[in-house]
């Protein structure tokens, strides 16, 4: 049986993938994850702001309020500095065989130009965009703030030849619209999709905090609805991240089209053994389903190939409340 695959351009020896996080972000720990049995790793991702820190002062290319800027700040945990992400990088791939991809969460286009060209010098495989720019302010349009993701694409991509993929929210007026503009300017993959820490407020003490998004049960289906959408129609790579616990969760993203998932909350509850008992489930189903390869049913119920492909599209109630009333 083979359960490879492939993503970015890249063989994967199968499709489960370490999203970024704290288990990706030292050579030791990316080490124990190969040993886990994982098919590739997206290193913990450095901030714009660490980069930024070492060349210049704290400024916004397109003029981030200071109020905003002094809360990304707070929020970001300086545990490595830009150069030191390049050493992981090269330790990294003299330890492993299986493919490193580098991460940056970035909401600017400016400072990739000569950091980008490093990265792929220390050897990654590919780098991965976490992007994620605030609509805070009222005079950006949707069209202003799509243009971002472009730039920052775009800039990046004139300066290396590794595959890149965008990690984004699915905050967009019209999704599948902007995904096939990235498509067209030349992204590799999509990263579907990202989750991010919540406002909380304490009634009692009268503040203001943030928590974590990792029990949003949301995220599973709204990927697997647009992985679903956009496999077969756009010409790139698509990576299913979020809400995935078990084996039939990475087998129905994979099923929807998913190239490969990525798996991070499932690893820190149930420690990096949690890679076998998925990767040991999609072996198992195959076998009942009498798949030799994972390439023979990546896909078969997308929304071209699955014969209720109105499923996917259909984001109302209908059938669910009939009668109810």
């Amino acid at each position: 049986m083979d359960i490879s695959t492939t993503y970015l351009g890249l063989k994967l020896k199968n499709p489960l993938i370490v999203a970024s996080c704290g288990l990706t972000k030292t050579v030791e720990k990316i080490q124990q994850c190969e040993d886990a049995g994982a098919g590739a790793v997206v290193m913990k991702s450095l901030f714009e702001e660490q980069i930024r820190a070492e060349k210049t002062g704290l400024q916004d290319s397109y003029g981030m309020h200071p109020e905003v800027m002094d809360y990304i700040r707070a929020e970001v945990d300086m545990e490595y500095g830009a150069r030191d992400y390049l050493t992981i990088i090269e330790g990294a791939k003299k330890s492993v065989t299986i493919p490193v991809i580098a991460s940056i969460n970035c909401f600017t286009s400016k400072w990739w130009t000569n950091y980008a060209q490093q990265i792929e010098a220390a050897g990654a495989d590919a780098l991965e965009l976490n992007v994620y720019a605030l609509p805070f302010d009222f005079e950006n349009s949707s069209t202003d703030l799509e243009r971002i993701y472009l730039d920052v694409l775009q800039s990046v991509q004139s300066q290396i030849k590794i595959p890149v993929a965008l990690k984004l929210s699915p905050y967009f007026t019209a999704f599948g619209h902007f995904a096939n503009r990235l498509s067209e300017a030349g992204a590799d993959g999509l990263v579907l999709f990202n989750r991010f820490v919540k406002p909380e407020i304490n009634v009692n003490k009268m503040s203001v905090s943030t928590k974590g998004a990792f029990d949003d049960p949301v995220g599973f289906s709204y990927a697997l609805r647009w992985i679903a959408l956009l496999s077969d129609a756009l010409a790139l790579d698509l990576a299913a991240s979020g809400g995935i616990r078990d084996a039939q969760d990475m087998i129905k993203q994979l099923l929807a089209g998913a190239n490969v998932v990525q798996v991070a909350s499932v690893l820190y509850s149930g420690g990096l053994k949690k890679i076998d008992s998925l990767l040991d489930g999609l072996k198992e189903w195959m076998a009942a389903q009498h798949f030799e390869t994972v390439a023979e049913f990546r896909g078969k119920l997308s929304q071209k190939n699955n014969p209720q492909s109105k499923d996917f599209v259909r984001a109302q109630y209908v059938k669910l409340i009939a009668g109810i009333e």
